[in-house]
């Protein structure tokens, strides 16, 4: 299987319209309107489909209301660049009634992370559109890196800094940037819509779960191969670990990180600036990217 060609969607300008929508759990209506105004405020206009504000249990309407919400921005010649509301739960069910071709043919950015993982690297493998693994929209009044977003959104940044990162193994790196949260990424794993690993750069960062859990995922992620097909593993911020006080699992993250890429030949970085604790800087999913010299650089990035 060979890496898709990457597609890079226009680049954003002031002026330009926001599509948002729902695709995990629902969001309570005054974040978004409260999203809405600050947006509309740096010079954006911003349009909030029907579907952002539907409930179904935990999930933000069902998986055709989810789907459909995305195939219409995707299709609306007016927006230029598509957010999800928030993250959660239930973005995979929408994979088998997303309209692939419709996405290929009206290539536009698509950001957000935590359970859009599954999206922006599902419709990567499957239409080669560069997704960016950053804020969700009801996150941007108060996201500390809002202006390295918009660089990056508006092609006036093409690299970012890792030269603060924990330095877990050195060397230089080239190829496609995959990945984003590590629980949800595992979903992709034996499904058609799982990227090609073989020479990425993988990507990893998660929340709120249990140190014997990321161990399991971390030996899942090696037991496939994956680990040995990238290369490179940057690690964001895993933060709110958990761990069991009667019983403790006795491994700390980086302890666990270096027994699972034991005898890799590869640079692997740690508390890299992405996840959940704040720092969020936006990477663009798909795009070619080189690693040297702690800075992470991205060859092409948006289109005109």
């Amino acid at each position: 299987m060979t890496h898709p060609v990457p597609i890079y969607p226009k680049a954003l300008k002031k002026g330009d319209t926001i599509g948002v929508l729902s695709t995990s759990c629902w969001v309570p209506e005054e974040d978004v309107l409260k999203a809405k105004a600050f947006m509309e405020g740096q010079g954006y206009n911003v349009k909030i489909h029907d579907q952002c504000y539907h409930r179904l249990n935990q999930s933000a309407g069902t998986a055709e209301e989810k789907a459909k919400a995305l195939n219409d921005l995707f299709a609306d010649s007016d927006i230029k660049a598509i957010f999800g509301s928030r993250g959660g739960n239930r973005a995979c069910t929408m994979l088998d009634k997303i309209d692939f071709d419709l996405i290929r043919k009206n290539p536009k950015i698509l950001i957000g992370y935590s359970d859009l993982t599954i999206l922006l690297n599902a419709i990567y493998q499957k239409t080669g559109l560069v997704g960016f693994h950053g804020p969700l929209f009801r996150e941007l009044p108060n996201h500390q890196d809002y202006k390295q977003m918009i660089e990056m959104l508006s092609c006036q940044s093409d690299s970012l800094d890792l030269s603060e990162s924990t330095i877990l193994s050195d060397g230089e790196a080239q190829g496609p940037l995959i990945g984003g949260n590590m629980s949800v990424f595992q979903g992709l794993i034996g499904t058609p819509y799982m990227p090609n690993m073989t020479g990425a750069i993988l990507l990893l960062e998660d929340v709120g779960d249990h140190l014997s859990r990321y161990d399991r995922m971390l030996c899942h992620l090696k037991n496939t191969g994956i680990l040995s097909q990238i290369s490179a593993l940057i690690i964001g911020s895993f933060s709110e670990v958990q761990d069991s006080e009667k019983n403790p699992f006795g491994f700390t993250l980086e302890e666990i990180i270096r027994e699972h890429t034991q005898g890799l030949n590869i640079p692997i970085l740690m508390n890299a600036p992405f996840g959940h604790d704040g720092k969020l800087c936006t990477l663009p999913v798909g795009a070619n990217a080189i690693l040297k010299n702690g800075k992470l650089s991205f060859k092409s990035l948006l289109s005109a």
